[in-house]
């Protein structure tokens, strides 16, 4: 079976050599306050950013939790739909939760987001930004609106950034009440290190890191993730290796767009809908590729196909051609 619904890279970053290299050199006996700086300064060179501005924890889910314990109180609010951890974590403190829902095409009113906003004054406002799981880019006034929106409020605007990387650079709001969340899971391909990183200044980011742990990612991970970003070159061939593959996946589907609805993608996954979109998530499905489809009756008529290695498309444009042919 092949994997396409777990939005994560299909290959490892690291060879065998490398990762062995590490581990050699990482010392489990001692805490990882040096591997933390060094990350953190390696993190901040490659954005051209100040390390005193970000900081690290087990996930970008974990910082999204301690965001909504600290910032969260007084309600929290995002789209619908958007990543199903924010209702979660904010059902485990008993916070007021509240979405304003998409259109019937999956696209966003934001006046009328602002206008919710306006109304229920949440302290807390999360969005995914390229967004999950439609996999669409918002422009800077769409945020900005809500920035101004939460400013207005009192409250705070977090910026989920997992998908960042593979969309282009856009520009985004600025201020102290305004927090970036960001993960190594999606483009750098290291899901399994659990390496999140929030990015913000002043009050928001003393309020996000002060329940954060000593020492809240454990050595290994972190010198994992330093050995990424010490060799530019592998990472930049790494990094294209994932557009190109996101390319191609995009290319497969987008055969199909007279049939299927397909929703351009920033991100490493590409999302369809319309009753056509399950009828060749079912095909795929029944043979070898499996996708992600949902239990939510909001996202009935959705599937959501994640890259794949290079040498898998062959196989999956086939099937999808196959499936085509069948529905003329």
């Amino acid at each position: 079976m092949i994997i396409m619904d777990r939005n994560t890279s299909p290959i490892s970053p690291l060879s065998e050599e490398a990762m062995m290299e590490v581990i050699s050199n990482t010392k489990i006996n001692e805490y990882p306050s040096a591997e933390i700086d060094r990350f953190k300064q390696l993190y901040a060179d490659h954005y051209n950013i100040s390390p005193d501005t970000i900081e690290v924890a087990n996930g970008s889910d974990e910082w999204i939790q301690k965001a909504v314990m600290t910032l969260g109180e007084n309600g929290v609010m995002t789209v619908a739909p958007d990543f199903v951890m924010y209702k979660e974590y904010a059902e485990q403190i008993d916070a007021k939760f509240t979405t304003v829902p998409c259109n019937a095409d999956y696209r966003f009113d934001f006046d009328a987001v602002v206008e919710r906003i306006d109304e229920e004054k949440p302290s807390l406002f999360l969005i995914s930004m390229p967004h999950n799981p439609t996999g669409q880019l918002f422009t800077y006034e769409a945020l900005e609106k809500l920035s101004a929106a939460m400013q207005r409020a009192g409250g705070y605007l977090i910026i989920d950034e997992a998908y960042a990387e593979f969309g282009p650079d856009f520009d985004k709001p600025q201020g102290e009440h305004v927090l970036i969340i960001r993960t190594l899971s999606k483009m750098y391909g290291v899901a399994g290190l659990r390496v999140g990183i929030v990015i913000a200044e002043g009050e928001a980011f003393r309020k996000v890191t002060r329940i954060n742990h000593p020492y809240p990612v454990n050595s290994l991970s972190l010198n994992m993730a330093s050995k990424i970003f010490e060799d530019r070159a592998h990472l930049a061939d790494f990094i294209d290796y994932q557009k190109k593959s996101k390319e191609m996946l995009e290319s497969a589907f987008n055969k199909v767009s007279d049939k299927v609805n397909v929703v351009e993608s920033y991100t490493n996954f590409v999302f369809t809908y319309g009753e056509n979109a399950v009828a060749l998530g079912r095909h795929l499905m029944e043979n070898g590729y499996r996708c992600r489809m949902y239990n939510d009756e909001s996202l009935k008529d959705v599937v959501r196909y994640s890259i794949i290695r290079h040498e898998d498309y062959d196989g999956l444009n086939k099937l999808i051609t196959e499936w085509s042919h069948q529905h003329v």
